[in-house]
């Protein structure tokens, strides 16, 4: 199947205008993000049904055609959070309705991470190239491979979608789909806010007091800089300095060098740095992570996972597409409050038989 190159804005506004209100689109990207905060989009390959449009997004001088292609549409996509985050930081919106398709197959029995490759295979028989997955789609021109590539990804998502919704609409699952789909986007939606940006801290749960006051402070300025300077959290200060900082409380700027803090950090930010440490001291400190289970609460978990892998089986779904270890752990903190990934449709297949099973020991 052919392609149209579209690296114009004028271009993209009449296809746009050609299409019927509605009409579901059939979606990828291609973005770049090793050394950013923000994903930086770099290709949007678009499959109408009767044409696939590969729009360089990159030549695009005004983006309101992109943002009208993507509002009051359908899109169907495959494994697509991060696709959504990126069109959402270049062209503003954010899509009334998104199918994936990759959760559409967990729903299926097949396997939460299943990749397109893998579902083109099964589903159409087809063997697609894995070879320009990183290559890098920033770069201008693209060569024929990642043309190719590109274009691949979005080939056969009609197929994929029509074939896995006619399998979940036989299981009584289409509900399941649409349910997971509005919870996708919604955590998209979502923004951790600053001063909660500590509990994403790798080790965070290890402190408490006064070291957590300060890591709070810390973490939120981070976070805060990673998205002005558009630059990785890590890039700013690494995980494990941001714990040795909020532990030990140096105040010399030589002391952040040999706490882990990167010297051009540590030259441009060392007094800001320094400054927040002494102020949290003064702060009361948020209410510290929950603790790991404990022996018994393992215990627990491993019955529950021997009873989801039961349930699992019965419904033919992988245990992980049925309930997420972490989840369990919430459950075994608080039986009685049900996670919120577990309500919906696994209230009742789930989470009903699990608090039962707790709630009876």
């Amino acid at each position: 199947m052919t392609y149209r190159w579209i690296e114009d804005a004028a271009t993209l506004q009449t296809a746009v205008a050609g299409l019927e209100a509605g009409q579901t689109l059939y979606l990828d990207t291609e973005f770049m993000r090793e050394r950013t905060f923000w994903p930086q989009l770099a290709l949007v390959q678009v499959n109408t049904g009767d044409d696939i449009w590969l729009i360089d997004v990159l030549a695009l001088a005004d983006r309101t055609p992109l943002a009208q292609l993507l509002t009051g549409r359908p899109l169907v996509m495959h494994a697509c959070s991060e696709d959504i985050e990126a069109l959402h930081v270049f062209a503003g919106v954010l899509p009334v309705e998104v199918l994936d398709t990759q959760i559409a197959a967990s729903l299926c029995g097949f396997d939460l991470q299943c990749s397109y490759q893998r579902l083109v295979r099964e589903l159409a028989g087809v063997e697609l190239p894995k070879d320009a997955t990183r290559t890098d789609w920033l770069k201008r021109p693209l060569s024929a491979q990642q043309l190719a590539y590109a274009r691949d990804d979005v080939v056969w998502l009609p197929q994929l979608a029509t074939e896995l919704r006619e399998r979940l609409s036989n299981l009584g699952r289409l509900g399941w789909w649409q349910e997971e789909c509005e919870r996708l986007v919604a955590s998209v939606q979502h923004q951790v806010a600053e001063e909660d940006a500590w509990k994403q801290v790798k080790g965070a749960g290890h402190l408490g007091g006064v070291a957590l006051s300060r890591l709070r402070a810390l973490a939120a300025w981070r976070d805060r800089m990673a998205r002005e300077r558009d630059l990785p959290r890590g890039f700013i200060v690494r995980d494990p300095a941001m714990l040795a900082l909020a532990e030990q409380a140096p105040v010399k700027r030589e002391a952040l060098v040999a706490l882990g803090v990167h010297q051009s950090v540590a030259r441009r930010d060392g007094d800001t740095i320094l400054a927040l440490l002494k102020e949290a001291a003064s702060q009361p400190p948020p209410p510290p992570l929950p603790e790991p289970p404990d022996a018994t609460q393992r215990g627990q978990v491993k019955q529950l996972r021997s009873r989801v892998a039961e349930l699992a089986s019965g419904l033919g779904l992988e245990p992980e597409v049925l309930v997420r270890r972490r989840w369990l752990e919430a459950l075994v903190r608080a039986p009685e409050r049900v996670p919120e990934p577990m309500q919906g449709w696994r209230r009742d297949r789930v989470a009903r038989p699990l608090q039962e099973m707790l709630l009876d020991d």
